[in-house]
């Protein structure tokens, strides 16, 4: 399995993950698709359908739904990935497809029909995003990308869409009825807590169903040195708690 470089758009196809990566990044994508599992519904011959936002921009959303869904292609699931994030898209980039490309854009306007990318990875379909349209949310609010949604949910195990943050592509969400979940995805440090409920909120007054929430870009060693510097806060405050409890021990003896 392959994962993905985080950070440099110009560079995501970078590869830095293999199958002798790092175990704890592997685990950690292994235990997000295990998680999601839990969420699908078991109607048979349908296909769930997730699809991944943010509150803005390089949160590495498309990372993580890229991931995603090299981790269930690799139980050998029948997977579909879609750039749904016409404005900005960046899946092309990661499996080095040429951005030109004819994608979900020209699928949805009628122009092209073959748009579908196989042969990648075992298992795995990818639809690019095509040409950036001047429309890109009317696209998705089509009753044609509804229709398309209909028919891969009969042809595919599990479907994949990297939509546009939260504000650019709510309206499409509302529109999206299929979608059996939302994967949020927030970049440590880069928002606040209120600009992160303002996003769920959104998300939730137009009926999407949040199934889980990825933390990326956490700084680990930042956390453990917390970690320690608390435990050695809590030695300390013991050390002296003893010491005062000690001598007032002393001083009760002596009257």
């Amino acid at each position: 399995m392959y994962y993905y470089k985080q950070g440099n758009r110009e560079n995501l196809s970078h590869k830095i993950l293999t199958d002798d990566a790092p175990f704890a990044i592997r685990e950690a994508f292994n235990l997000l698709r295990t998680n999601l599992m839990y969420t699908m519904s078991h109607s048979e011959g349908i296909a769930p359908i997730y699809a991944v936002t943010s509150t803005n921009e390089n949160a590495g959303k498309s990372t993580v739904i890229a991931n995603l869904a090299l981790a269930f292609a690799q139980l050998d699931k029948k997977v579909l990935l879609i750039d749904g994030d016409m404005r900005c898209p960046v899946i092309h980039k990661h499996f080095e497809l040429d951005s030109h490309r004819n994608g979900l854009s020209e699928l949805i306007s009628g122009i092209k029909d073959d748009v579908i990318v196989q042969g990648i990875c075992p298992n795995l379909d990818i639809i690019t995003s095509g040409r950036i349209p001047p429309n890109p949310s009317e696209l998705l609010m089509s009753p044609r990308f509804v229709k398309l949604i209909e028919k891969w949910k009969k042809e595919y195990d599990i479907i994949f869409i990297d939509f546009p943050p939260i504000g650019i592509v709510t309206d499409a969400i509302a529109n999206c009825k299929d979608i059996t979940g939302y994967i949020f995805v927030v970049r440590s440090g880069q928002n606040s807590a209120k600009e992160i409920a303002s996003s769920i909120s959104t998300l939730e007054q137009v009926g999407a169903k949040i199934v889980g929430m990825v933390l990326n870009d956490y700084n680990i060693k930042g956390a453990d040195k917390y970690k320690h510097s608390k435990s050695r806060y809590k030695k300390e405050s013991m050390n002296r708690y003893e010491e005062s409890a000690d001598a007032k021990r002393k001083e009760k003896k002596n009257d």
